[in-house]
């Protein structure tokens, strides 16, 4: 049975240089599905990437903004496109071209295949040389914390977790299931509207967590993303805290879609 897969990268601020390397390791990828027989396409959302036309001809485009409109509008974009191609994949799964590994792909379509998951999500760790790397036990260990303590929600634990011990933004899901949360996911970039006065950026995987959470928790996995050094100003304290209230308003959001 052939199996598609499509994978979406949302762009804005990344070097020139960093699409182009992350390219190269899809086509890499893209190559060794094609051996196993899986049919494979990759898409760059353009939030008004501002190095992107340096490497458009190398590139699809599945969704293109004139302007920067912020991460959640730019995932529900692609989704919503994704989920309308005429010929609609078996899975679909969004990474970034700054700190996600492009060969566990590879495993997460492996995993699809030989379980019954039907959202998977892939925490990778921030690591720098010269820093002790925890043990892949311990890291294992959160993870199933994080899981447990996603429905119902246990803030304080989610908090504690979502992008302090690592970031979440590595997820895949079956084409069928994100149909079925995709309603919901949409909705709440509204509720963030309204409820806050602003439209929601960041955070928005985390809304998909716990909407998958709710939805269907037997069929949640987690798997390990794999290590990235981390942009020097995505972990200044300040950054950190207004991240963590960020996540604390999407909770907020996530609950007035019927999340306990």
């Amino acid at each position: 049975m052939s199996i598609k897969v499509v994978a979406i990268t949302p762009v804005y601020n990344e070097t020139a240089e960093m699409i182009v390397k992350f390219i190269n390791g899809m086509d890499e990828v893209r190559a060794e599905l094609a051996a196993l027989g899986v049919d494979f396409s990759h898409f760059l959302l353009n939030d008004g990437a501002l190095h992107l036309p340096e490497v458009m001809e190398e590139v699809d485009v599945l969704v293109k903004h004139k302007k920067n409109l912020g991460l959640a509008t730019t995932l529900v974009d692609g989704y919503e496109a994704v989920l309308a191609l005429e010929m609609p994949p078996d899975i679909i799964i969004r990474l970034d071209c700054q700190e996600h590994d492009p060969w566990k792909i590879i495993s997460i379509v492996d995993s699809f295949l030989r379980s019954s998951a039907r959202a998977i999500f892939l925490p990778v760790w921030y690591w720098t040389g010269g820093e002790n790397r925890p043990m892949q036990k311990d890291i294992m260990r959160i993870m199933v914390e994080f899981c447990a303590n996603l429905s119902p929600i246990n803030i304080e634990v989610v908090l504690s977790i979502y992008n302090q011990k690592f970031p979440l933004g590595y997820q895949a899901f079956g084409a069928d299931f994100l149909r079925e949360i995709f309603p919901s996911l949409k909705k709440g970039l509204d509720i963030f509207q309204d409820k806050f006065n602003k439209p929601a950026t960041w955070g928005f995987d985390l809304l998909a967590m716990l909407l998958a959470a709710k939805f269907n928790p037997e069929t949640v996995d987690f798997m390990f993303g794999g290590w990235s050094k981390p942009w020097v100003e995505n972990r200044g304290p300040e950054k950190i805290t207004a991240q963590q209230e960020r996540a604390r308003c999407m909770i907020d959001v996530a609950k007035e879609l019927g999340c306990r």
